[in-house]
């Protein structure tokens, strides 16, 4: 019952931390749960930008920063790749180590081993999403179910760690997780009179797709996940879910699906489709994360702070 819980943690049920993180989250859903916001995550953003804006902030978006500007061996603002500069008292950055050693600071800014520590950061599994739009909501096989926000549906246990064993692979999982997000059963503003919404995560798959556990997919020669491979592995997930919900098939309206490499190619910060900005292992974990090299939100660069899913402590 609790092992899904692991892979929000990046982890599997055999991951060296994968019991204490488990705790962690089962600790932290019993004091807070999971709030959801009415209206939409959006509204979180909306929520972030009046509080910047009410202090004197101002926001730029679709802005690429080509380079983290450092003067007397401190931050002083950033330059965008067309030009405009943003000068400022502390530059934060979310990034990964990747981007933020290896290309928005100058390799004279940094210490050797620091670069060589980023540029051997690893990123773990991929994800894959599925947005349905429902003419009706879902009918489930165990009806309490249509009231639960959050459900995960697994083989259990022994089968959880097999499809982390297949996707840390290469192979698209015979049965992976399926994350059943249901944000209409809780907030109605999210779908139309007497339609409902599903989003689905996979958190079970390979960044590059060399085979399919279930032999039924054939992998592009160079892994690439390709539009074919994407919906394939959508209509499995879907068939799976509508053994538990036999009326999902024709109340099914729209359909979006995100592979790991959608999802890098709208986040830079999702290498691969890795959607923890770094492999959770223990080697990336608590005092080495992000890097053995540099500490918390600290960097070698004073006034530039590192944050975001890759410095400790993680996602």
């Amino acid at each position: 019952l609790r092992a899904p819980w692991a892979l929000h943690c990046g982890l599997g049920p055999d991951s060296p931390l994968s019991a204490l993180m488990l705790k962690v989250v089962a600790f932290t859903l019993e004091a807070v749960g999971m709030p959801m916001v009415v209206g939409g995550n959006a509204r979180t953003v909306d929520a972030l930008r009046s509080v910047i804006e009410r202090h004197g902030g101002e926001l730029h978006t679709g802005c690429d920063v080509a380079q983290v500007l450092v003067q007397g061996r401190q931050a002083v603002g950033v330059a965008l790749s067309d030009g405009r500069r943003f000068m400022g008292r502390d530059v934060v950055a979310n990034t990964t180590p990747t981007q933020l050693y290896g290309r928005l600071l100058a390799p004279e800014h940094t210490p050797a081993t620091v670069r060589a520590q980023a540029q051997a950061y690893r990123y773990g599994k991929g994800n894959l999403q599925i947005h349905l739009a429902l003419r009706e909501p879902p009918q489930w096989c165990a009806p309490a179910l249509a009231s639960v926000g959050y459900v995960h549906l697994s083989p259990g246990l022994a089968g959880v760690a097999r499809a982390v064993t297949e996707a840390e692979n290469g192979l698209l999982p015979a049965e992976g997780t399926i994350c059943v997000g249901q944000p209409s059963a809780l907030d109605g503003s999210r779908a139309p009179d007497g339609g409902a919404v599903l989003w689905l995560q996979l958190p079970e798959c390979p960044r590059q797709v060399l085979g399919d556990a279930a032999g039924q997919i054939s992998a592009p020669a160079d892994g690439a996940w390709t539009e074919a491979v994407r919906e394939a592995y959508a209509d499995r997930i879907v068939a799976r879910l509508a053994r538990q919900m036999p009326n999902l098939p024709s109340a099914i309206v729209g359909r979006a699906v995100l592979s790991p490499a959608d999802l890098a190619r709208m986040n830079i910060n999702l290498v691969g489709g890795d959607p923890y900005s770094g492999a959770c292992t223990l080697d990336q974990f608590g005092l080495w994360r992000p890097l053995p090299g540099v500490k918390d939100h600290r960097t070698p660069v004073p006034h530039l702070w590192h944050i975001g899913a890759s410095p400790h402590p993680g996602p």
